[in-house]
């Protein structure tokens, strides 16, 4: 039997946290099981130091009964237990983290989170919601071409897109603003960067996308002016070759300056004096639009040889690669007609003679003298559109026939209950004053009452019948 009980000590002196029990007697010392009567004593090991304490129950007197040992016991002992738990948890947490780790790279060695050098590949074949026009995407890959070229001179040692953090995408945000580039120009490097990192955020494994703090640059928008006679008139007779069809094209069709440069043979049909062409801005809607032809464009198309393709090869050649050399061949050209494509007290002014003629240098180049403030385009190719529209509504061409065939989007009614036919597109062309050949536009049409158009605006899809009935009540009274 005492073998048994000293068994049963050393078990439980060896067990870890627990401490040995004992009595003390007369300066004798008893198993905590023995019947003899005497003090509770503890001894127990703490950072390698035995201690041996007597046992006293919360009053402070000696403890002589088991049971109140071994509540005093776990109370001397609670401490150190706890720093046991604590330490085994953390041990515990320390082998889940490396085994997470270890795991991230098994999977990463298998298959590697998306390199910046094949982000594009992966953002051209990722599924959108909207998928972006041709000319759109070429914008994209030039700035992402400028993207990667930044990155790699500024940050040479970022090879995964996870990598590009928000002061990254910081630094490159005041690069751009360093650049000098328009607040427009930014927004859309900006708004493509982001929208690149939302859709690749699962791919390259990133936990955010670094651009969502970059905000976006105030717009002041400044609308082109439209042209005088005179003004279109001397832009047209000063041009020739490509840039003048380019820019009869504009004028007698009121088409953008990408839909002009990418029109092709295809989209004419210079039998029946019409043009169809889809804009690129509204691609997506695959909605063409119906032009006429005037005498001046049918002349100069009709003499281009070997009709198939562009209408005009090299420019869409140019503009696909880099649309801003046709933008500033055009903006030279009304520079050298006299015209200042700059706003007042913007950019440079041409310097002028007491006449009001334009000075120029010894190579005929008009002299223009920088005012020291930035930029704000006054006109340019878009002036072409708006002079287009503005002839028409001094003709009397009623908007929604001017709307349906620019292509503009509102008033949304347009849509439903405009149609422009080949017939109609014939004689819109015809509404164009003499620069387009046309001797004589015919009568111009008396404008609508304030009424009948602010009814017109007022009509939607499901009030348009009532407004008709009304409108025609109203025209036989």
């Amino acid at each position: 039997m005492a073998k048994h009980t000293k068994a049963n000590g050393q078990r439980k002196r060896g067990k870890r946290g627990k401490g040995r029990l004992f009595k003390k007697q007369g300066g004798q010392q008893y198993p905590a099981d023995s019947p003899v009567a005497g003090t509770y004593y503890l001894t127990y090991t703490v950072n390698g130091t035995r201690k041996t304490i007597a046992l006293r129950d919360r009053d402070g007197n000696p403890v002589t009964d088991r049971k109140a040992a071994e509540t005093a016991r776990k109370r001397v002992l609670a401490p150190f237990a706890a720093g046991d738990k604590v330490e085994a948890l953390k041990a515990v947490q320390a082998a889940l983290s490396d085994a997470q780790t270890d795991h991230l790279r098994a999977i990463e060695e298998a298959s590697p989170p998306l390199r910046v050098s094949e982000a594009w590949e992966a953002f051209c074949a990722a599924p959108k919601k909207r998928e972006p026009s041709d000319t759109t995407l070429r914008g994209y890959a030039g700035h992402w071409k400028r993207f990667c070229a930044w990155v790699e001179s500024e940050h040479a040692g970022v090879e995964y897109l996870r990598d590009i953090t928000p002061d990254i995408a910081e630094a490159y945000a005041q690069d751009l603003i360093d650049s000098r580039l328009s607040p427009n120009r930014y927004n859309k490097h900006r708004d493509f960067l982001h929208r690149l990192f939302s859709l690749l955020r699962k791919k390259a494994r990133m936990t955010g996308n670094p651009f969502t703090e970059i905000v976006r640059r105030e717009l002041n928008t400044h609308s082109r002016r439209e042209l005088t006679i005179p003004e279109l008139t001397s832009v047209l007779e000063r041009a020739d070759g490509d840039l003048s069809i380019l820019l009869y094209l504009g004028a007698c069709t009121g088409l953008r300056l990408g839909d002009c440069a990418t029109l092709q043979w295809g989209e004419v049909d210079l039998a029946q004096r019409i043009i169809r062409r889809i804009p690129s801005k509204t691609a997506r809607k695959g909605k063409p639009v119906l032009l006429g032809v005037p005498p001046a464009l049918h002349e100069r198309l009709s003499a281009v040889k070997g009709r198939n393709g562009y209408v005009l090869p090299s420019v869409a050649k140019t503009y696909y690669r880099n649309a801003s050399r046709i933008t500033n061949r055009v903006q030279a050209h009304f520079l050298d007609c006299g015209i200042d494509v700059h706003a007042p007290g913007t950019g440079s002014r041409i310097k002028r003679g007491k006449d009001g003629a334009p000075k120029r240098d010894k190579d005929g180049k008009v002299i223009t003298v920088p005012t020291g403030k930035p930029a704000v385009v006054d006109v340019g190719f878009h002036s072409l559109r708006h002079t287009w529209v503005s002839m028409h509504a001094a003709a009397g061409t009623p908007g929604a026939i001017v709307q349906a065939s620019v292509g503009h989007a509102n008033p949304s009614m347009t849509a439903h209950y405009t149609h422009v036919n080949e017939d109609t597109a014939r004689e819109v062309a015809r509404a164009l004053p003499a620069f387009a050949g046309n001797g004589n536009p015919g009568p111009v049409r008396e404008p609508l009452p304030a009424w009948a158009a602010e009814m017109l605006e007022g009509m939607t899809a499901k009030n348009w019948k009532a407004v008709r009935a009304e409108m025609l009540e109203r025209v036989t009274q």
